[in-house]
């Protein structure tokens, strides 16, 4: 290897497409996980990739993703479901956001992505309520797949260049200086050039050891599993009722199987009462206050769709950045320390977009995949300002 020496904490989707990027580019890479592979959000994830975000640099993210899982399921390296996701407006100005998202995905390749009226939408889901949505932005070739399947595809690719794997290796100290940075693991201490930081939700307990600040709210999500007295027939695609920027949270809900649904509340912002203190002990129980809900959301907008029966899921966690954006770069006075997190439920959907900043960072000194490197820097003012996700 004549790259530079890089570990990268956390083997989660980003760490590891992070990883990934690194190596094919010569660098010698090393991957620290405190347990294993996609044990934290990743691995407690939705599992959906989509490109319907009115949100300009979540969908260069996202379309940029989606083009490397594309490559990996050609390769028979990772299964897509592609069973369509749409996007749901309950207002005209949504709707004309959503309109401008699908001539920008066009111009970034989505060739398949359409805005659909009400009668559409009520043709995609039969039996949905619709009569207070004016509209949907449609793309029938997204859709989910299994988190740790993703990250076990990018580990692959990493692996094939040359990068090695630490499971169950927490890392309890960290010396970033002008020349070069050390990894500590117990007695056990790493040399490196870079450190790069995509610990999720411990990215700023990760940051602290060199004393630097990850500013993260780690926001609990609860998912619902929920069976249907019989097939779904014909399929239906994932339908979010979230518009970011309300906030609040809003229902989704997306095949799993022909026979069930997952469903939750999404939001990317910042909200109260859902925050967490400790990653490592949070209650992992789904509620019976949150089954309950999603039932009412669930029997208002599906009327006719009698006899479901909900049961509990599984929790995970949303780290979410200040303003909502996410953090990858160099942290100010820290060259050698780079973030990759703050992803906000978006992280499978993103994983491969932030890898490659991450690495260019790193490798070049500068972005030059994405035209908006600068905007994601760790240190930005919006960060302590917390502005709200357009």
């Amino acid at each position: 290897m004549s790259g530079p020496r890089v570990t990268v904490i956390g083997a989660g989707a980003a760490g590891l497409a992070t990883a990934a990027e690194l190596a094919k580019r010569g660098a010698a890479v090393t991957i620290v996980e405190a347990g294993t592979i996609a044990a934290g959000s990743s691995g407690l994830s939705a599992g959906v990739f989509n490109r319907q975000t009115p949100h300009r640099i979540e969908q260069e993210l996202r379309c940029h993703t989606v083009e490397v899982l594309t490559a990996l399921e050609r390769a028979g390296a990772l299964p897509l479901e592609r069973t369509g996701y749409v996007r749901v407006a309950t207002s005209t100005g949504d709707l004309e956001r959503l309109r401008d998202a699908a001539e920008r995905g066009r111009e970034l390749g989505v060739d398949d992505g359409r805005v659909v009226g009400p009668d559409e939408l009520a043709r995609l889901v039969p039996g949905m309520r619709v009569d207070d949505m004016v509209g949907g932005l449609y793309c029938p070739s997204d859709g989910h797949l299994d988190g740790p399947l993703l990250c076990t595809a990018y580990l692959q690719r990493a692996q094939a260049a040359g990068a090695t794997l630490r499971t169950h290796a927490r890392v309890d100290g960290l010396a970033i200086t002008d020349s070069g940075a050390t990894v500590a693991i117990g007695n056990e201490r790493i040399s490196c050039d870079v450190v790069v930081n995509a610990a999720g939700a411990w990215a700023d307990r990760i940051a602290a050891l060199a004393g630097a600040h990850v500013p993260l709210v780690n926001q609990r999500h609860e998912i619902a599993v929920v069976h249907l007295p019989r097939p779904m027939a014909p399929p239906i695609p994932m339908v979010n009722l979230y518009v970011p920027g309300s906030g609040r949270k809003a229902l989704y809900f997306r095949p799993e199987g022909d026979q069930r649904l997952l469903a939750g509340s999404h939001a990317h912002e910042i909200l109260p009462g859902y925050g967490v203190d400790d990653p490592d002990h949070y209650d992992r129980q789904v509620s019976f206050e949150f089954l309950e809900d999603i039932a009412e959301q669930l029997l208002d907008r599906l009327p006719t769709w009698d006899d479901l029966r909900l049961e509990p899921g599984w929790t995970g966690l949303y780290p979410t950045s200040p303003d909502a954006l996410h953090q990858v770069g160099p942290h100010p006075g820290l060259e050698r320390l780079v973030t990759v997190g703050g992803l906000d439920g978006t992280g499978l959907t993103v994983s491969a977009g932030v890898g490659r900043m991450a690495a260019e960072w790193i490798l070049d000194g500068e972005v030059s995949t994405f035209t908006f490197g600068e905007a994601l820097l760790p240190g930005r003012p919006s960060l302590t300002a917390g502005a709200a996700h357009a």
